[in-house]
């Protein structure tokens, strides 16, 4: 056994352990979690063609040939299900969601004639694989896989926008809502796959490269393995906005606010905002400033979206930029750091900061602070 297939063994090893954790572990993402155990156990099954290939292994048990093959049409759909339960945990999965593994049960099906012959056959039709018209159809295969999963990693990431949208309609910081998690898992995806499609192509215009493919997506998916498996396990509950605000504030059609009323209350809102200045505190939250004024979130979340035309987080955010604004024009408080200005106005982190006040002003908080104490020293 060479040094690239006990990589891969090891590969497939923490795939299985780290699967079996995730499944087994109890925790507020339990649901989540036992879809990406399931995902990581598709991995490590995947990579064992690899190993048994390179091994010699597939001739000692040739009824595990082609066994893999069909998960690879289970990668796009489980990875697509974990990022919307992990964002949403009221999300319920219904029957019409098991069509998404269509795919693989079409796959199984095409090969259940293979899986039923005898293992000298199975011999047989292993040294035909590996000539030209095998590798031929195993280049096809892959390409329909590569292309599937493609498909599903444009929905991963219309998810995570959709997600990015929802919490800015409820939250007004984001520090503590992690979503590099996901983005890394959905970029890990993209290149690995980008690589066999590139090597796919290539293969079909002549170049053999299935050496190079046969070492290269079998090592990358171990180290995908190493790396994303313990951050799977240390992953934290992410906010669900449809648990504080209910499904009612995902629609306002519904809804009972009339145009009066709603004028009235986004006038109310603005002078709230002014005076009790509730913005302050860093973690305000719609349900919070609702609570506060005494209305119904949904009825909130209408008048900020649809009648001031914004978020809540950027509605939030205006106010305390206009808030250090105004500190870093105060002579009293010259002797402040961005920092302490960014923490008073109600900002819990720099990088937040820095970035909410550039949007609005166009400078960042150091040129808009220079500038400011160049007008206060300025001779009148």
């Amino acid at each position: 056994m060479d040094f690239i297939a006990i990589i891969v063994l090891l590969g497939i090893v923490q795939g299985l352990f780290l699967g079996s954790l995730l499944i087994l572990i109890k925790s507020q993402n339990q649901r989540a979690n036992r879809i990406f155990g399931v995902l990581y156990i598709c991995f490590s099954i995947s990579i064992s063609h690899f190993f048994l290939d390179r091994t010699g292994l597939y001739y000692e048990f040739p009824h595990l040939f082609r066994v893999s093959f069909p998960v690879l049409f289970l990668f796009g759909p489980l990875f697509l299900f974990y990022v919307r339960v992990l964002t949403d945990r009221t999300l319920p999965l219904k029957a019409i969601d098991l069509l998404h593994g269509l795919p693989f049960a079409l796959s199984v099906l095409a090969f259940l004639p293979f899986f039923f012959l005898p293992a000298e056959e199975k011999l047989a039709q292993m040294r035909v694989y590996q000539d030209t018209t095998g590798v031929h159809m195993g280049l096809i295969l892959g390409l329909i896989q590569v292309l599937h999963v493609f498909a599903y990693i444009l929905a991963v990431r219309h998810e995570l926008r959709k997600y990015d949208r929802r919490i800015k309609d409820t939250k007004s910081s984001l520090e503590h809502i992690n979503l590099r998690w996901l983005w890394i898992g959905t970029i890990n995806f993209i290149i690995v796959f980008a690589m066999i499609l590139v090597m796919i192509v290539l293969q079909a215009a002549g170049l053999d490269l299935l050496p190079i493919y046969n070492v290269a997506i079998p090592i990358s998916v171990s180290i995908i393995i190493y790396y994303m498996g313990y951050l799977g396990l240390r992953q934290p509950t992410i906010f669900s906005p449809a648990e504080e605000l209910g499904t009612s504030a995902r629609k306002y059609e519904k809804s009972a606010l009339t145009p009066e009323k709603g004028r009235e209350l986004a006038t109310r809102l603005k002078g709230f905002m002014e005076q009790e200045r509730p913005f302050l505190d860093s973690e305000l939250t719609l349900p919070k400033l609702a609570e506060l004024l005494q209305v119904p979130p949904h009825h909130l979340s209408q008048i900020i979206n649809e009648s001031l035309g914004q978020n809540f987080f950027d509605f939030v955010n205006a106010y305390r930029v206009e808030e250090a604004r105004r500190l870093f024009q105060d002579p009293e408080k010259s002797a402040y750091t961005v920092l302490a200005v960014a923490e008073e106005a109600g900002f819990n982190s720099k990088t937040a900061f820095n970035s909410a006040f550039k949007k609005v002003t166009g400078q960042t908080p150091s040129e808009y602070r220079s500038k400011s104490l160049l007008l206060q020293t300025s001779p009148n």
